[in-house]
Order: structure tokens, then sequence, then C-alpha cells
């Protein structure tokens, strides 16, 4: 597992109650065994809630997601569709990241670009 900023985890939203997770609050790491144990992960819910919350603040990655979940999409027909909607120079972004890809880039692959270009990850 890859150390991540603390701003750039999980760990930043609450964790959702049992069974799926363990209730931790925003900032508090996971628990096991009953809330005796220090998970050094995230459970699952919390990482999906975490994502979910990251693709919802970036509108051109939530307009994808959301087309996404209706159709199979590639990263091309992701960047068409932001064009579309107004979503130009995210659109011309994406383009540039899908063809220094050589092509190969899902719909997945153009969210998290996204994302991580809005965060001022990689591609800035």
């Amino acid at each position: 597992m890859t150390k991540q900023p603390p701003d750039r985890s999980p760990r930043t939203v609450d964790c959702p109650p049992p069974p799926d997770g363990c209730a931790a609050t925003a900032g508090e790491p996971c628990l096991s065994h009953g809330g005796t144990r220090v998970r050094h992960s995230f459970h699952q819910a919390r990482t999906a809630a975490w994502e979910a919350a990251r693709i919802a603040a970036v509108p051109a990655a939530n307009l994808i997601f959301d087309a996404k979940a209706r159709r199979g999409m590639h990263g091309k027909d992701a960047a068409e569709l932001l064009d579309k909607n107004g979503y130009s120079v995210e659109a011309e972004q994406l383009r540039r990241a899908v063809s220094e890809a050589h092509g190969h880039m899902s719909a997945r692959q153009a969210i998290a670009f996204l994302v991580d270009h809005a965060e001022g990850g990689e591609g800035q």
C-alpha cells in the first residue's frame, strides 16, 4: 500500500457503520475486531465513499461517471461528452492524456485523471 498525504486519503470521510465499516469519524483510523484494533488500511466501504466524494467534487468527472453508469465508454468518448457539455478545457486535457496513452484509456481512467488533475496531482 502506498502512503498518501492525509488530505488524499479515505481518512478524510466517515467510515460507514457496520456491517460494511466501523463507523470511525473523519480523521480517525478504521478499527477491526469489534473496535479493539487499529486497521492499517481502510474498509472498502470507506474507500468507496471517499472516491464518490472526490468524483462529486469535480463536475466534469461527475458527468463522465453518470454517463458511464448508463453505458460503456472509452476515454475518447468521455472527452467528446465533456466537449458537448461545455467542458472544453477539460475535454482538451483529456484528449491529450488519451493521446499520450496511445489511445488506451477507459472512462474510469479518464475520471481518475480529471480528479487527480483537479486536486493538483499528476498532469499539472
